[in-house]
């Protein structure tokens, strides 16, 4: 892969990364204002960097089952918006199913 080549698929990354930022900032601040409640500059901003954290863990999974470029910011964007903690809900169930895990005690089966 040359210098360019690399460069263009790093830019395009942070890219998608960008984009689960600004769906996981949208979408936590359409919650709060939906549900009447405070919003809070530093939780609006801890929302966006963690939903562009689990945007980076959809890409490289989009990335590692063959989508194509458009259906990978598609999904990032919509786990942005989802917010982290339910994107990382279900990464976590799917690893769970993939490696035959079982639940960790305590933790609730959902359905």
């Amino acid at each position: 892969m040359s210098q360019v080549e690399l460069l263009t698929a790093f830019s395009l990354s942070w890219g998608y990364i960008v984009i689960a930022i600004i769906g996981g900032v949208l979408g936590y601040l359409m919650r709060k204002r939906k549900a009447r409640q405070k919003i809070s500059l530093g939780e609006t901003a801890l929302q966006g960097v963690a939903a562009g954290f689990a945007g980076g863990l959809i890409l490289l999974i989009g990335r590692l089952a063959g989508l194509p470029p458009e259906m990978c910011a598609v999904l990032v964007g919509l786990c942005g918006w989802l917010g982290a903690d339910a994107t990382l809900m279900l990464l976590q169930t799917y690893v769970y199913d993939k490696l035959k895990l079982s639940k960790p005690r305590g933790e609730k089966e959902r359905n």
